[in-house]
């Protein structure tokens, strides 16, 4: 079997770690693997010497619905087809619901299937009438469709066909499997993700500011890198806390600086599966998380293995930090029973569920 992924880069990011992390498993199994981008730029994941990356360079196009954008996307298509007919993929996945349009169509009319994935919240992750008109089409053309979690499914359809398949994320980063909770955890609270106003990390900066002279010796990062660096530094700037809180953009090592920390954070409004999230647990870092869809509530039984709090509660995920850092037994508890998730979601049990999958569509 060949097997290609087309996704428009592999910067940092959820949908491009399980993109590099699913091709480096099946090249490893012998599989014939590539990675088709949008975009001219390197992997920010380690891959695999056998897995093929092809760089599209395809330039930006317009955003409104204009000639010149369907012009745009119409050369993609072609140049799509070209590659996928001349290495004779047997499949193409399309790693998010803009990827999957551009695999059923230049998938028509060859041998190479078509597999359609959602990867975010499909209620509100874009999701503009034209957009969400264009997800349900599409879905109903795709050869195969993976869905992360039920509630996603949903929208698409009430009842899934046999050519649909629920397949939630897996712990993707291979270094969380080689960390162990630490004898002693530092005064650290860690967020992680892209700096952008689903992450809503301008709430976690107020609650750690309403609480910062609670704990006057925790610090808080926030890993990440996006368009809402200037306002976030300004928001840290007026509440004078500046020592207390750090944007040390995007690192590749920032998972072994999150496995030493007393609390995790995800503050978003929406997501698909949290990748994140997933590794904070698994590492048994005692955990805080908004009730967003979808996700969280999927991963999380409040109060076991780990806190769900309020969309939108600046003064909830203050108040659930400071019960964990207030309560060592509390945060014994939710550590030990996250770690339960290293077995559930492992790379080899969900690659394998990936695999069987595309081996039967």
């Amino acid at each position: 079997m060949k097997i290609g992924f087309l996704i428009n880069d592999l910067n940092a990011g959820g949908a491009e770690r399980a993109t590099v992390s699913l091709a480096n498993y099946f090249s490893k199994k012998g599989i014939h693997t590539e990675i088709i981008t949008f975009k001219d730029v390197d992997s920010f994941y380690s891959l695999d010497d056998n897995v093929s990356h092809l760089r599209l360079g395809f330039d930006e196009i317009a955003l409104s619905l204009s000639a010149k954008r369907l012009l745009g996307a119409f050369k993609r298509m072609l140049k799509i087809r070209s590659f996928i007919k001349q290495r004779e993929l047997d499949v193409l996945i399309g790693m998010s619901f803009s990827m999957t349009w551009y695999t059923v169509i230049a998938t028509a009319f060859t041998k190479t299937k078509s597999v359609g994935t959602e990867r975010n919240n499909p209620y509100k992750y874009k999701a503009t009438k034209i957009n969400s008109f264009l997800r349900k089409f599409f879905y109903k053309l795709c050869n195969g469709y993976i869905f992360q979690t039920k509630k996603s499914s949903l929208f698409f359809t009430d009842k899934l066909r046999k050519t649909d398949i629920i397949i939630p994320n897996a712990i993707f980063n291979e270094t969380v499997y080689e960390l162990t909770p630490p004898d002693e955890r530092e005064k650290l609270i860690c967020a992680v993700g892209r700096l952008n106003k689903q992450k809503r990390f301008d709430i976690l900066i107020d609650a750690f500011a309403s609480i910062s002279e609670k704990i006057p010796e925790h610090k808080m990062i926030i890993f990440g890198e996006g368009e809402l660096r200037k306002e976030l530094e300004e928001q840290i700037s007026s509440l004078g806390i500046e020592e207390r809180i750090f944007l040390p953009g995007t690192d590749p090592k920032s998972v072994k600086v999150v496995n030493k920390a007393d609390v995790f954070v995800l503050s978003s409004d929406l997501e698909g599966m949290p990748n994140v999230l997933m590794e904070a647990m698994a590492m048994g870092v005692p955990c805080v998380s908004t009730r967003c869809d979808m996700g969280p509530e999927e991963l999380i039984e409040n109060g076991k293995n780990g806190i769900l709090v309020d969309v939108g509660s600046t003064q909830q995920i203050a108040d659930s930090i400071l019960e964990i850092l207030n309560n060592p037994e509390l945060a014994a508890k939710l550590s030990v029973n996250a770690r339960e998730l290293l077995k559930t979601h492992s790379i080899e049990a969900i690659s394998q569920k990936w695999l069987g999958f595309l081996n039967k569509i």
